[in-house]
């Protein structure tokens, strides 16, 4: 069975390249440009694991982490951040409210973020 991600990214171009590369290595994909647009696709599409940009347009990343934790029906899926914005404040609010990881775009090729996806859902 394919593995459903929810990837929350407010840059509609980085979306859809990671969008398309995870599909070619057999993810499902669904996009959220926003915290409440992601919160509503993660209740409704039950991902399995959610990619989470911190810094989005209104509320940002950490306002998610946030609200997933105190939604039971959401709050076990697993949530890896990916951003650009490396703050140590932030970083560690984030890693208090959960997150498996937290990655900075900048570090990664397209080949080794997909490699981490896979090695977070046992791939």
């Amino acid at each position: 069975m394919r593995k459903k991600l929810l990837i929350i990214e407010d840059e509609i171009e980085m979306a859809e390249i990671y969008k398309e590369k995870l599909e070619r290595e057999g993810f499902e994909i669904v996009l959220a440009m926003d915290v409440k647009e992601g919160l509503e696709k993660a209740k409704k599409e039950k991902p399995d694991l959610i990619i989470l940009d911190i810094l989005l347009p209104g509320e940002n990343g950490v306002s998610f982490l946030r609200k997933q934790r105190e939604d039971s029906e959401i709050a076990s899926i697993p949530v890896i951040a990916f951003s650009n914005y490396d703050c140590q404040s932030v970083r560690k609010e984030a890693q208090a409210l959960g997150v498996k990881a937290y990655l900075i775009k900048a570090n990664y090729t397209p080949k080794e973020f997909i490699d981490r996806i896979k090695k977070s859902c046992n791939i």
